[in-house]
């Protein structure tokens, strides 16, 4: 696994995981996790409009809404789910999940990014998000694979006018 408290496995601007430490955290899960009970899901989860959000007020108000989806993840997951930061956004990894529990996970945590505005020295931002999911089992499983496949979910979701969950399936 990952020692969360660990600097070089921090994203320096977020805080959450970086893309090298979900990955092996994404291993681990997929190799202890049972052919026949739960799986891990893994969502990498988009901000609609973000480089729109960088041009039009600034760097450091993308940053600002960054800093505040990724508190909004921490606050919205179990203590033993994952953040981590992808160049695209973030990815969060549900180990121990059914497939039914992981799609109504995601839709509890659009709903909690997209709630309200994020506060910005420009103003409160109003987000949208968009969530490509995937889901492993087994030892067999690979995590590259697996977030391969929840990237390929985002994009489209993010093709299909954002604001939009998809599943891989």
């Amino acid at each position: 696994m990952i020692d969360r408290d660990r600097h070089d496995q921090r994203d320096p601007l977020t805080g959450t995981v970086t893309a090298e430490a979900m990955r092996r955290f994404l291993e681990a899960a997929l190799d202890l996790s049972d052919l026949q009970g739960p799986g891990v899901v893994l969502f990498a989860i988009g901000i609609d409009g973000l480089a729109a959000i960088a041009e039009q007020h600034g760097p450091a108000q993308a940053d600002a809404v960054l800093l505040g989806v990724a508190d909004r993840l921490r606050a919205g997951l179990r203590s033993h789910d994952l953040v981590g930061r992808l160049p695209e956004g973030f990815a969060v990894c549900l180990p121990e999940i059914f497939t039914a529990q992981a799609h109504r996970a995601a839709e509890r945590l659009q709903r909690l990014l997209e709630a309200r505005p994020v506060p910005t020295a420009a103003g409160p931002l109003a987000l949208r998000c968009s969530l490509g999911l995937a889901f492993g089992r087994g030892p067999g499983s690979s995590a590259e694979e697996l977030l391969s496949r929840a990237r390929a979910a985002l994009t489209r979701a993010q093709e299909a006018g954002g604001s939009q969950i998809v599943s891989e399936a």
